[in-house]
């Protein structure tokens, strides 16, 4: 699916919203929540189920999305806060926790790797992949490379 981030964002009352994947967009409200809308219903994104639509995320590289969040962050005071409050964690959990195939988890990683860090709430998914009886060796290796080095 494609994603397009918004440049300029798109400013409404209470959300600025700054991409959009296929119908849905991502934006976040002017106090520091974020939100996927499609149509007029508007989600916050508080759980890991909430970021299912986002998963195309993914498959755009992580520099190129937070490079947008960054400059819409300096363009537009009100969201300086943006993109330390982007759910990342929430998006990379939900590709663990969801997944029946190797694909998300894959794109989930290289943005793990992009970042350089895990954290425990995702190294806690990351280890409860290793249970999965579906997951490949490939993607078995890469999990427990990233959660041996994340300790």
């Amino acid at each position: 699916m494609k994603i397009l981030l918004l440049d300029p964002p798109l400013i409404a009352p209470k959300v600025v919203w700054l991409a959009s994947i296929g119908q849905v967009r991502l934006g976040a409200h002017l106090h520091g929540e974020w939100c996927i809308g499609v149509g007029e219903r508007n989600t916050v994104l508080s759980k890991p189920e909430d970021m299912m639509p986002l998963l195309p995320l993914l498959e755009m590289d992580r520099v190129r999305f937070y490079g947008h969040l960054y400059k819409v962050a300096q363009d537009h005071a009100e969201l300086a806060g943006i993109v330390q409050s982007f759910p990342e964690a929430l998006l990379l959990r939900f590709s663990f926790e969801s997944s029946v195939s190797d694909y998300w988890p894959m794109k989930a990683i290289d943005w793990i790797k992009a970042a350089g860090k895990v954290t425990p709430d995702v190294r806690e998914s990351l280890s409860a992949m290793l249970n999965k009886s579906w997951v490949p060796q490939r993607l078995r290796q890469r999990v427990e490379m990233l959660v041996k080095h994340s300790e």
